[in-house]
């Protein structure tokens, strides 16, 4: 860099300077643009990942059901104080994913509809059944993972021609999605 810092002293005060300084600067302005496009794209897909990922976990913690979490029992007596019967009271429910299967399929199916701008024309590689997972997290939750890798051509170029290395072409981004159903007892 001790020969541009020469150039640029030379021509500070000539005629032209300007252009000729612009026209040295274009590369490297090209450069930090393209950059910013590439980070900048795998910003936007990590978004767009990010909301499948938690709509898809939302709709699998919808398909809970309501389950009584805590009960009393009270004995129901005649006229002489005999238990002729007992009389269950509901105190407290819970939310609880009882079908998995279901869950599952509410997930990917949301997930999916969330993730339609992720596809090889937008230049994201995604694979469902690789890069997707989801999973029943205690009786309640359901969490997604998904993972994409995005195409980015000028961070690509740049790792190759400053190491050799031409695993830059796809950044990596990956997120994750939790999804909760609770019931309300007041």
């Amino acid at each position: 860099m001790r020969w541009f810092t020469k150039i640029v002293k030379a021509l500070k005060n000539e005629d032209g300077f300007l252009p000729l300084f612009f026209a040295l600067m274009l590369p490297f302005i090209f450069f930090a643009w393209g950059l910013a496009i590439d980070f900048g794209r795998a910003h936007i897909a990590k978004e767009e990942l990010q909301t499948a990922a938690d709509a898809g976990s939302l709709a699998a913690a919808a398909t809970a059901t309501t389950v009584p979490a805590s009960i009393e029992y009270q004995p129901i007596t005649d006229s002489d104080g005999n238990v002729t019967g007992v009389q269950e009271n509901v105190t407290k429910w819970k939310a609880e994913i009882q079908d998995e299967a279901a869950a599952q399929s509410a997930a990917q199916h949301l997930f999916q509809a969330n993730a339609g701008n992720l596809s090889p024309g937008a230049g994201v590689d995604f694979n469902m059944s690789g890069d997707w997972n989801g999973a029943k997290v205690g009786d309640s939750s359901y969490d997604i993972k998904a993972g994409v890798r995005v195409k980015a051509p000028w961070a690509g170029a740049a790792a190759a021609l400053l190491w050799g290395s031409k695993s830059y072409y796809k950044i990596p981004v990956s997120t994750m999605g939790t999804g909760q159903a609770f019931v309300n007892n007041n």
